[in-house]
């Protein structure tokens, strides 16, 4: 599989949960308040970066008609263990959508020329972080902070429906937590996976 590059939009983040080490008291009231401002500004914007790989050698323009993998042939069974059935629905609701924008038709009665089959998950990442107080007239001191994020990640495989090789994988990675930004995020991660698809 080749590696198909990096998309990446760079805007962060959502608001974090923080856990002071070190830090002046009132500095640290007066981040606080700060932080949190950022924080919800942060929020209206989206993060998610994709890449993806895929065999150099298939013709991908034969490619016309998709369907989803049968649950039976799934591996893993990651779409029903690790991801909410909603949200499943909603991964699978965007991506038909796409690909249909880009001409490919779905296919649900016979063999398509491919399939799909994605997988998705969250985790929990602590990331450490320098930070600088300040009491308004200049710098009182400075600690870490370590923030807790969540981070999704999606898989799509596009599958070849004669011997069930994988022709193209494409993954996007994500900060996620807030509900309301569910549906954007996916959307988002859709989007960017797709436009990689058929590589160049």
């Amino acid at each position: 599989m080749k590696d198909g590059g990096r998309c990446t939009e760079r805007v962060l983040l959502l608001e974090v949960s923080m856990i002071s080490v070190k830090g002046v008291i009132n500095g640290l009231r007066l981040f606080i308040l700060v932080g949190s401002m950022i924080g919800a500004a942060a929020c209206s914007t989206i993060s998610v970066n994709t890449s993806a790989k895929y065999n150099p050698k298939f013709d991908y323009t034969r490619l016309k008609t998709f369907n989803w993998m049968p649950k039976s042939e799934t591996t893993g069974n990651l779409q029903q263990t690790a991801v909410a059935a909603e949200v499943g629905q909603m991964i699978e609701s965007e991506v038909e959508k796409e690909l249909e924008a880009r001409g490919f038709k779905k296919l649900t009665d016979g063999i398509p020329d491919f399939y799909l089959n994605y997988h998705a998950y969250v985790q929990t990442k602590v990331e450490p972080q320098v930070v600088t107080y300040s009491c308004g007239r200049g710098i009182c001191g400075q600690g870490m902070e370590l923030n807790q994020i969540k981070e999704g990640t999606l898989i799509l495989d596009f599958i070849q429906a004669d011997n069930k090789d994988v022709v193209w994988q494409g993954t996007a990675v994500g900060v996620v937590g807030d509900p309301s930004k569910r549906k954007a995020i996916i959307e988002t991660a859709v989007r960017q996976l797709l436009s990689m698809f058929p590589p160049k």
